[in-house]
């Protein structure tokens, strides 16, 4: 940063505006700031830090103290400051908090904190001012124009009192700090975030993979508890005992189940038996229906014959009927024919007679054809006329275009001019709103970058309470499942307990003095179970409780996994959360601030393409030039047209003068000649259809003559045939010795004819297939009792009841087998990844205890990194520190200095004359101000070298001089210049604020503040 000009107004001891010009101060180099005590030196430095930063060189200076007690009420207090960045010229004005005079009425009012930061880049210095900043780059809110100035800069205000302005009483302060506050100041000027977040991310990575295996082995303990193995030997002699249970177990279901198949075979035999007793019982009841049917069945044999003979006769019936229609349809045919025979007649009386009536018109036609001759012509005329009147008419149109194109670019040349102006006046808006829209635009790109930050923050510690909550959850429904567990299996023990006992009484009630035992066969029982035997569902509850036992241990089994998941989501979202960087404001203000600069933003409405805008000004320019041009040429097309159109307008008379004027209309000359013609085609017409249909009408009353003729002779043969059938039906009647009325009764019989005749078969079909079966039964029953098939059910059931609770043992004692065994597998393939995942993360959890100070230098990572720069510092320091001191000091790193994981920054002074290093709180007055000076100066040159970013064009010092002795050239105070003289010749200027004459004598370059009643005023001093 280069210091170009400071104008100061109403600030400190400064009542009016006083103006700073660095430029030649800076080109010299080496510049001095003198005057007396108390007169405003330092408050040069101050206004240069609040002008960047809003805050004075002594931060615990208030803002609201920097305004000048000598300075007029109405004189707001102000500072102005320019400076450069490498080839970048910027410029900020600032306001401090302040109380005025109010406007109107008596007494003050407070005006805020305000802040303005330009790019001035290209102004020249004397142009450079509120009226003519530059392009705006933040504004009016302080903390935007703060963080633009920094992101400037590289640095904030705190380093800039460390590396450029080093402020009176702080001077010292770096060389003195405590290791702490060293490397505070350190991490803050050299980022070594990155070895931070590297130790943080190893270090939880070690944590999570440790926590994992102990917690995973912590679960392997409770999976053996929770089956009452205290180890893996344990489980072994457990998985030897299920077996030996299970071959036991498999050995009563096998006896088991061959009783069952005993029982099952004898109920099979006697259900087989008693079919056959039912079987004939229901054969014996169906020979009876079948007989009970005999009577109905005769009934209906007789019923067929009659209907056999009855089918014939009906058949000739038939015929008759048919004959009969047809004789009436004939007979009603005839009569239709006379009547239309009598209506032809008719009709060609009357077409004879019209058509006489039209042959005598024939010399009214003759006259319309000589008016529609005469017409004609007069259509041709008037056709001629219509073509030089659609000329005229065009003219009269083209006339008439001509006129409104010539009026419409007159109104669009004057809309044309005032819109260029009106674009001229927007073009000159937008170039203003597109500087508001450039810095609103970045800031916030940067409000978007921070906001994201703190909601990504925000989001972490979220989802890390919620992942707590959810370990807890867990923990408190582990406790319920690990009870709900046990009680499960003091139930299951208990249900199995009732069955045995059910299942012996149950038996033992079966059992007869002499009988077999269902289970073993023994006719002897000596000690049946007694009790009571009367509870039911035992079975029911013996698997319920079964089922109830395992599905409480699996999800104590679950609940274990999901303890292990939440303990490791907790450690990867606290890494999650210690990876993100806190930022400055909350989400909440931010986002105020975020929304209140896109509300800005977005009220500036749409970009304007400024070009395009300038290109559509230069085309209106020639559109309007050109629109002027066509206006004369319209002018002069108008006047043409004009007199085309007059004598157009006199041919078109001398035309129709030769018509009358009634005919002169096209339209009604047309629609006379149409009429005439018409009523002349009309006539024709009619005299044509006339004669036509006087010989058509003639024929067709010949033809209804002939059809009626024919209907005669049809009605006679019609009449013959009806007779013939009448006779054959009357002949068949006879002869079947049956009346009309037999026959009526006997059709509905004839319709069920072929139904009947297989009901008849059919039921002598059966009588003989239910003989035969029943003969079969019979024969098959002979010797045979029928059995007592409940009694038989009963045993079965007993016997399967016995294999069943012999099943269920063996199943139960089988899942026990192969659950200890499953168990024995998982914990012995977890055991074995566990030992590989323990050893794969051993050099994991070994880098990361290095890194976190487990090592021989007992250091930190982010210690050793900021060590490492302040080795750097110090020999830039000692490059400073030795042509100041001739050589006799030089300063080192003490190593051992310092508390666990922050040591290796402490600062000793070798002392060349006595060989021996010691503290630098040993060193005088004196060698501590050029200790200081030289450790500034390193650190400044080290800092601007490990940053592309920050520029140490110019560095400040405040006093501290008067210290260093002087012995006519060759004193300390000598050499500390000649050193200073020596960096200013290195592209870098340093000014200095001092009241020693000597210094004053040494660098007359700079500025002289002189005080009196009315406050402080500066002078530039002559440049030698």
């Amino acid at each position: 940063m280069r210091p170009v000009r400071l104008v100061l107004q109403a600030f400190g001891p400064y009542a009016g505006r006083q103006v700073i010009d660095f430029q030649e101060a800076v080109a010299a180099g080496l510049f001095g700031i003198y005057g007396q005590t108390g007169s405003g030196k330092s408050t040069i430095f101050s206004a240069m830090s609040f002008a960047l930063f809003g805050e004075a060189a002594r931060s615990e200076q208030e803002t609201i103290s920097l305004r000048s007690d000598h300075a007029a009420p109405d004189l707001p207090t102000e500072v102005e400051f320019v400076f450069e960045l490498g080839e970048r010229r910027y410029f900020i004005r600032r306001r401090p908090d302040q109380m005025r005079p109010k406007q109107r009425g008596g007494g003050e009012t407070r005006d805020a904190h305000e802040a303005w930061l330009f790019d001035a880049t290209g102004l020249p210095l004397a142009d450079i001012g509120a009226d003519k900043p530059g392009k705006r780059l933040a504004e009016k809110k302080v903390g935007l124009v703060r963080e633009a100035v920094t992101n400037l800069l590289g640095y904030g205000p705190e380093q800039f009192k460390q590396i450029v302005l080093l402020p009176q009483g702080r001077f010292e302060a770096f060389l003195a700090a405590k290791t702490q506050e060293r490397q505070d100041i350190l991490g803050a000027l050299f980022d070594v975030s990155l070895y931070r977040r590297l130790a943080g991310k190893l270090k939880t990575e070690a944590e999570v993979a440790e926590r994992q295996v102990r917690d995973e082995r912590a679960v392997c303990l409770g999976r053996l508890a929770a089956d009452g193995f205290e180890s893996m030997a344990a489980l072994d002699q457990g998985i030897a005992e299920a077996a030996a249970q299970f071959d036991e177990k498999l050995q009563t279901e096998q006896h088991r189940r061959a009783d069952l198949a005993a029982a099952q075979a004898q109920l099979h035999e006697a259900r087989a038996t008693d079919d056959l007793f039912k079987a004939a019982a229901q054969a014996r009841q169906a020979q009876q229906r079948s007989l009970d049917r005999a009577p109905e069945i005769t009934a209906l044999k007789a019923q067929v014959t009659a209907a056999e003979r009855a089918r014939v006769l009906a058949e000739n019936e038939d015929r008759v009927v048919e004959a009969e229609r047809e004789w009436n349809a004939a007979k009603t045919s005839l009569e239709n024919l006379k009547t239309l025979e009598t209506r032809a007649f008719d009709k060609a009386q009357q077409a004879s007679d019209l058509h006489r009536q039209h042959l005598a018109g024939r010399q009214e036609m003759d006259a319309l054809r000589r008016s529609i001759e005469q017409l004609q012509r007069d259509r041709d005329m008037l056709a001629k006329a219509a073509g030089l009147a659609g000329e005229l008419e065009a003219a009269q149109r083209y006339t008439g275009e001509i006129k409104d194109a010539f009026e419409t670019l007159e109104t669009d040349l004057a809309r044309r001019i005032a819109k260029r102006q009106g674009e001229e006046q927007a073009l000159k808006q937008a170039r203003l709103v597109q500087d508001q829209r450039q810095v609103l635009t970045a800031r916030l790109a940067t409000l978007e970058r921070d906001l994201k930050q703190a909601e990504m923050l925000e989001r972490a510690e979220r989802d890390l309470t919620q992942a707590r909550r959810r370990q807890q959850d867990e923990m408190h429904r582990q406790a319920e499942r690990q009870k709900a567990s046990a009680e499960a299996a003091t139930q299951f023990e208990a249900a199995e307990r009732r069955l045995a006992s059910a299942q012996a009484l149950h038996l033992a009630a079966k059992l007869a003095p002499g009988a077999p035992c269902p289970v073993c066969g023994a006719t002897d029982h000596p000690q049946p179970a007694e009790g009571d035997s009367r509870h039911a569902g035992l079975d029911q509850a013996f698997r319920q409780a079964k089922q109830a036992m395992d599905a409480a241990y699996r999800d104590e089994q679950t609940g274990a996994a999901n303890i292990a998941s939440a303990d490791a989501t907790i450690v990867e979202r606290e890494r999650q959360l210690s990876e993100l960087e806190r930022p400055e404001r909350d989400t909440q203000a931010l986002r105020q601030d975020w929304e209140e600069t896109g509300g800005a933003l977005k009220a500036l409405g749409p970009a304007i393409d400024i070009a395009m805008a300038e290109a559509r000004l230069e085309a209106f320019a020639k559109n309007i030039a050109e629109a002027d041009a066509e206006l004369h040429r319209r002018r002069d097309l108008l006047a043409t047209s004009k007199t085309e159109t007059s004598t157009l307008q006199a041919r078109l008379a001398d035309m129709l003068d030769g018509i009358d004027p009634v005919l002169r209309d096209p339209a009604v000359l047309d629609r006379r000649l149409r009429q005439s013609t018409e009523l002349l085609a009309n006539r024709e017409k009619a005299l044509l259809q006339s004669e036509q249909s006087a010989t058509e009408t003639r024929e067709a009353a010949l033809a209804a003559r002939k059809d009626r003729e024919a209907g005669e002779n049809r009605l006679t043969d019609r009449q013959e045939r009806m007779q013939r059938e009448i006779t054959i039906f009357e002949t068949r009647l006879t002869e079947a010795a049956l009346t009309r009325t037999d026959l009526q009764r006997l059709k509905p019989a004839i319709a069920t004819l072929d139904r009947d005749k297989g009901v008849i078969e059919e039921h002598q079909r059966e009588l003989h297939r239910i003989g035969e079966r029943l003969a079969e039964l019979e024969t098959a029953l002979v010797g045979k009792e029928q059995p007592d098939i409940a009694a038989l059910e009963a045993g079965r059931a007993v016997a399967e009841a016995a294999l069943k609770a012999a099943s269920d043992e063996r199943a139960a004692t089988a899942a026990r087998a192969q659950h200890l065994q499953r168990l024995r597998q998982d914990l012995s393939d977890i055991a074995r990844r566990l030992d590989e995942a323990e050893a794969a993360s051993g050099p994991l959890r070994e880098m990361s205890a290095l890194f976190d100070a487990q090592n021989r230098q007992k250091l930190k990572l982010e210690t050793f990194a900021i060590g490492t720069m302040f080795e750097q510092v110090l020999r830039a320091a000692n490059l400073r520190l030795g042509p100041m001191t001739n050589g006799r000091y030089r300063l080192e790193r003490d190593i051992e200095s310092g508390g666990r994981g922050k040591r290796g920054l402490g600062i000793l002074a070798f002392d060349v004359h006595t060989g021996k290093a010691r503290p630098t709180a040993t060193l005088s007055g004196g060698e501590t101000f050029i200790a200081a000076l030289a450790l500034a100066l390193g650190l400044a040159d080290v800092v601007e070298s490990a940053s592309g970013k920050v520029r140490l064009d110019t560095i400040f010092l405040d006093e501290g001089f008067g210290s260093l002795d002087t012995e006519n050239g060759s004193g300390t105070l000598d050499l500390v210049l000649q050193a200073l003289n020596s960096l200013a010749s290195q592209n870098r200027s340093v000014g200095l604020i001092s009241h020693v004459p000597l210094v004053q004598e040494a660098i007359p370059n700079g500025f002289y503040v002189r005080k009196d009643r009315d406050g402080s005023h500066i002078e530039t001093r002559s440049m030698m």
